[in-house]
């Protein structure tokens, strides 16, 4: 039997009643009373209500009127993009609300998926196999998605976190950050407001590293060998054997253990550069311009929150 999922009813009333324990985590650094079912880099998917949730919400940046509209539109364009490609997508209601401060917030709304029926929990719980089903529908997706081309293209973070399993198919539970671009640029090229997450005079910096992560993202290959790397990630090693002779079935280049051990290696390296330019973003906004710093700084390796 195949799974579906209906969008949950989530009134904008409830998302400021969320917003507000959202704003009260910021302040306190504490998320004592969130209900955290998944970490991004700079976000937490937050199950609404706490004590039974009935939807998955992820806050997005907030930021100047002029970017959150292009940010607003890269979102839609870019789940549309992904439909039309053919890449299963859970329902996904992307909302903008207004706080008690003014301040316009982007929200998508996604039903609840159970834990057994999470990919990441399947793989856990099974052996290794170069025809693993999920590891197959998760290359399929990618080769029907991925396109690059002298008028900009279509990308996916293809992570097993990223996927439930209908029973048939994986269907993409991340479409964040909305990996769609136009001529003259590349998968993150343009990060929207999250670029306030770090200091404005170390912006470049962490541009540069962003853009060149994002360059992985342009190719069926470079998706791929990025689905074998995180699953060093969430402690899955043994898998990755598997994943790379799946994947090189349908790539004229094969990967290698070696490429995705490498690639790995710089993941730990760089990631923690993104978190110290935030943590010092952090540090001036409250304490120098005594202003809201509105993003959770994570590390989705250890799931400790900053």
């Amino acid at each position: 039997m195949t799974l579906t999922w209906t969008l949950p009813g989530v009134s904008d009333d409830e998302l400021q009643e969320l917003e507000r324990s959202i704003l009260q985590a910021f302040a306190s650094r504490s998320t004592t009373g969130i209900n955290i079912l998944g970490m991004g880099e700079l976000g937490l998917a937050v199950g609404w209500p706490s004590e039974n949730p009935k939807a998955v919400v992820k806050r997005q940046a907030p930021g100047p009127a002029d970017q959150l509209d292009a940010d607003m539109d890269r979102m839609h364009r870019f789940h549309d993009a992904l439909v039309a490609a053919g890449a299963p997508v859970i329902p996904t209601d992307i909302r903008l609300i207004g706080n008690e401060h003014g301040v316009q917030i982007p929200y998508l709304v996604q039903p609840v998926v159970e834990r057994d029926d999470l990919a990441e929990n399947i793989i856990a719980n099974s052996s290794p196999s170069t025809d693993d089903p999920i590891l197959v529908s998760i290359r399929d997706t990618v080769t029907r998605v991925v396109t690059d081309g002298q008028s900009g293209g279509l990308s996916i973070d293809a992570q097993v976190t990223n996927f439930a399993w209908d029973g048939e198919k994986v269907v993409l539970l991340d479409t964040t950050p909305p990996l769609i671009w136009g001529s003259n640029s590349g998968p993150m090229y343009e990060v929207g407001n999250y670029l306030t997450a770090v200091p404005f005079a170390l912006r470049p910096v962490a541009m540069q590293l962003t853009k060149k992560s994002g360059d992985d993202y342009r190719t069926v290959r470079g998706v791929l060998q990025q689905t074998a790397v995180y699953l060093l990630r969430i402690d899955q090693e043994r898998w990755v054997d598997s994943a790379i002779a799946c994947f090189n079935e349908v790539l004229d280049t094969p990967l290698t253990r070696s490429e995705v051990d490498a690639a790995f290696a710089r993941v730990v390296r760089d990631l923690p550069t993104i978190k110290r330019l935030a943590r010092a973003q952090r540090m001036w906004a409250t304490r120098v311009r005594k202003q809201r710093y509105e993003f959770f700084i994570t590390n989705s390796f250890t799931g400790e929150i900053y």
